[in-house]
């Protein structure tokens, strides 16, 4: 029962204390769209578990036509690289910048989602308390 008292004031809260544009929504917009494309990539071959490392650049440009698509704002960082606004060679500089972690030469769904969130949503300032917390988990 405190679990659906929670989950009625926290809907609630969302639908009429938040403004349409924040945050949260943005962030599960972008979610759904990852998790869209991650599903091409990965279903058929790998179970939606893992992505080969050489799919990477065409996961990417995949993820920023989508996710241009959805956003249609001036301004706000893509969570892919679409070819109108990246070449080639500033899609691979952009991946190297993400420090992608893989494991012979497979990539993992929450490796890739944290680092696509992190790119897109990182710019804020975090107190030291945090990045070490953070540090400390990427350990």
């Amino acid at each position: 029962m405190l679990n659906l008292f929670i989950l009625v004031i926290i809907q609630q809260f969302e639908k009429y204390y938040l403004p349409k544009d924040n945050m949260i929504k943005k962030f599960k917009s972008d979610l759904n769209t990852f998790k869209e494309v991650w599903k091409q990539f990965t279903q058929d071959k790998y179970k939606c578990l893992k992505i080969k490392e050489k799919l990477l650049l065409d996961f990417f440009r995949k993820l920023g036509e989508l996710s241009d698509v959805e956003n249609n704002s001036e301004g706000s960082k893509s969570l892919g690289f679409s070819e109108q606004n990246y070449t080639a060679d500033e899609t691979k500089k952009q991946l190297l910048r993400m420090g992608i972690k893989s494991e012979n030469s497979f990539i993992y769904f929450n490796e890739l989602l944290y680092r696509c969130m992190r790119r897109k949503y990182g710019d804020f300032k975090v107190n030291k308390k945090m990045q070490i917390f953070e540090l400390r988990t990427q350990f």
